[in-house]
Parts: structure tokens; sequence; C-alpha cells
């Protein structure tokens, strides 16, 4: 069988006309090349070329030949070209599963930025709750998850991606949007949207009214933090709300103010430990620590 090297060394002889061209050429020996030559025709069993006043002048066989291994050489081509695609990230499928407080605001920048340069990137999107992104994760359904809270699953990795911090959000003219900061027990006075006791983020709010021995009230509970923001953009009442989820600043008609004492977030990056995980994935996930690092990324790091 003739190897794709000893048809580069056939296509090269044709092209050049002398050995010692297609030597040159391929930066090997012009005893190698002629060589070569000998052993393709006794592996085909026919002569390849003729001299002629100092030329090799090929055969309508090894011109033949040499016709088809054109096609060999595009496709190999293609195949290089598409793995070198792979390796930067600028092909493949890229499946994302995000808490909607990151999917509705901070995703749909990040990935239109990381696709820009990678149009052939073929995208899915879905919005889930942390076990909804434990599940497809570790179906092999989604290839890349992000939450504020973790997910806790032994067949997953986890990575923080950056830290955030929680806000107080208000309807234009509240009486706490006329404050410079919102003190997280003021919050019992006022109409409250909040999370339930048994969500990480209940909880951790919880703690700040555990340790000056009072019980939070809201009037209103929710799961998920995008929910907050639509009630507030509503004019339902305030909300506790983290900061990720306001890359592009409040929705109109609301104002954010910083809370007391701080309330810290992290942004969490989430893959599978039962399939490999996509380059392509690798390098969204990369990505996107970079790009929240980058104060010019505006309100979510700031």
């Amino acid at each position: 069988m003739i190897r794709v090297r000893q048809l580069e060394v056939l296509c090269a002889v044709i092209d050049l006309g002398t050995t010692s061209g297609a030597a040159e050429a391929l930066s090997v020996s012009q005893p190698a090349v002629s060589n070569m030559i000998r052993h393709i025709e006794d592996i085909v069993g026919f002569p390849l070329f003729k001299r002629e006043k100092g030329r090799l002048v090929p055969t309508p066989e090894a011109l033949h030949i040499a016709q088809e291994a054109q096609h060999l050489f595009s496709q190999q081509k293609r195949v290089d070209r598409i793995i070198n695609q792979l390796r930067g990230g600028t092909v493949g499928q890229l499946n994302v599963i995000a808490t909607p407080s990151v999917g509705y605001s901070l995703l749909p920048r990040l990935i239109t930025e990381f696709t820009r340069p990678r149009p052939r990137v073929q995208l899915s999107i879905e919005m889930g709750s942390v076990d909804e992104i434990i599940q497809r994760l570790i179906s092999g359904r989604a290839d890349l998850g992000f939450s504020i809270t973790m997910p806790r699953h032994t067949a997953l990795s986890v990575r923080p991606m950056a830290t955030g911090r929680m806000v107080c959000l208000c309807p234009e003219g509240h009486e706490l949007a006329h404050a410079r900061s919102v003190n997280v027990l003021d919050l019992n006075h006022v109409r409250h949207i909040s999370y339930g006791s048994g969500t990480p983020l209940g909880q951790m709010i919880d703690e700040v009214y555990r340790q000056e021995g009072l019980e939070r009230r809201y009037f209103c509970e929710v799961r998920h933090t995008a929910t907050a923001l639509q009630m507030v953009a509503a004019g339902a009442g305030v909300a506790l709300v983290d900061n990720f989820a306001m890359l592009s600043g409040p929705p109109p008609g609301t104002v954010m103010r910083e809370v007391e004492p701080p309330l810290p977030v992290t942004l969490h990056g989430v893959t599978s430990n039962l399939f490999p995980t996509s380059h392509v994935a690798m390098q969204f996930q990369s990505f996107v620590r970079e790009a929240l690092s980058d104060p010019g990324q505006g309100s979510a790091m700031e």
C-alpha cells in the first residue's frame, strides 16, 4: 500500500521534473527521493517516469495517481484545519445550563462575545434550578453549568468563576432608594421579596438576622433571583439580588443600593466527571473567568 509520504514525493517529482528539485522542496536528500520512486514503482508494478533530456517525464499512470492523490491531500488539509479549529475552540457544540439570574443577564452577553470569533460553534442554552443543572450534567445533556449556589454531587467538578455580592434592588422613589446603603435588618420594615429558608441565599440572609436574635420577615417568597428582580421591576417591593443578575445595570424604574453587612456570593462553573468536557466548553469556562476578572466588564464586578 502506498503511503501519504510516498504520494507527496511522487507529486513533487512530477511538479518539479527532477529528483534533486523534489529533494530540495521536501528537505530530504536526492538519493532518498530516487529510492522512494523506485520503491513506489516496485509497489505498483509498473514504471512511473521516463527520462528525457535530463528530466523525469511522468507516465499517464503516474499522472493519474497524482491526480487522485490531490483529493487525498485536500482532505488531509481539511482534517488538519478542523483539528486546529477544535484545538482553538472555534467549532464544536456547546451545551450550557445556568440558573435564571445568570442565564438571563450575564450569559447572553458573554456567549455573544465568545462566539463572535467562533461563528461555527453550535449553541444550546437552558435555564434551570441547581437540581436541574446537576441532572443535565450527570446525564451528559449539558457540557457546562453556571450557578450562584454551589451544586453538590460527587460526579461534578465545581470551580469558582468570579466573586460578587448581594445588593438591594428598590423601585425608584422607594424610601430605601434614598439611602446610600441598606442595612439588611431594615428589610423587615418594608414590603420585602426574599428567598425561603430552605434555599442557600435564604440561609445566608437568615444568618444575619440570627446573629441579632431576630427572625426574617417578608411578604413574598421566591426561589430565583431573576424572579425577585422582576417583582421589584413591577413595583411589588424591594429585594436582595446578586449583582451578577445586573451586569447591564438595574431594570428601568429601579435603583441598586449596597447592603450592610456585606453578603458575598460566588459564581460557580460546573462540569461533569462522567463525560469528557469538550475543548470548546473548557475554552468558554476560561473565557468567563477572565471576562469577569476584568474591571471593564462593568457593574457585575464593581
